[in-house]
């Protein structure tokens, strides 16, 4: 085995992703005979192997020669990406939702005073809660040893009580 010959374990550099520069990596994961997975001897993040090479090709700005006077410019910067929209629900999850609520408003909107949430009281089903976080909820469901399931007007959660009987 000849000294140069990189394996797990082995010291090299690496262009590390968290400290965004070209430290002193140990290698934890090779692939044949290339290095796949390195760790920062900075920070110890674990992250694939980046030739530090490439943070030359990354820094140099591109160039661009213009075809007329045949002078040499710096590329234009491109525009940054469009963040994604975020998407519609669909009709029947929209239709769910809105069943959900409707639901919600029946058994919760007709109680004049809601029990206060607590993790250790006890809930039967068909209680009405007022949570500090998540506001008023319906018990639906009592679950052992120590959860119940309270639908709430945005979503249906599961919550700790007190252990029940």
């Amino acid at each position: 085995m000849s000294e140069n010959q990189i394996q797990a374990g082995s010291s090299v550099e690496s262009l590390c992703k968290k400290c965004k520069t070209v430290t002193d990596h140990h290698v934890v994961a090779m692939l044949g005979d290339k290095i796949a997975k390195v760790e920062c001897k900075v920070c110890r993040a674990r992250h694939s192997y980046t030739s530090p090479k490439a943070e030359a090709k990354a820094q140099a700005a591109p160039r661009v020669r213009s075809g007329a006077t045949g002078t040499v410019k710096d590329a234009p910067q491109a525009a940054a990406p469009k963040a994604a929209s975020p998407r519609k629900p669909s009709a029947a999850a929209s239709r769910q939702a809105q069943a959900q609520a409707e639901q919600w408003e029946k058994l919760v909107g007709s109680c004049p005073s809601p029990l206060t949430y607590g993790m250790d009281r006890t809930f039967r089903s068909g209680d009405v809660i007022d949570h500090p976080v998540f506001g008023a909820g319906y018990v639906q469901k009592l679950m052992k040893p120590n959860t119940i399931e309270v639908m709430f007007k945005d979503a249906v959660r599961n919550l700790r009580c007190g252990k029940l009987s």
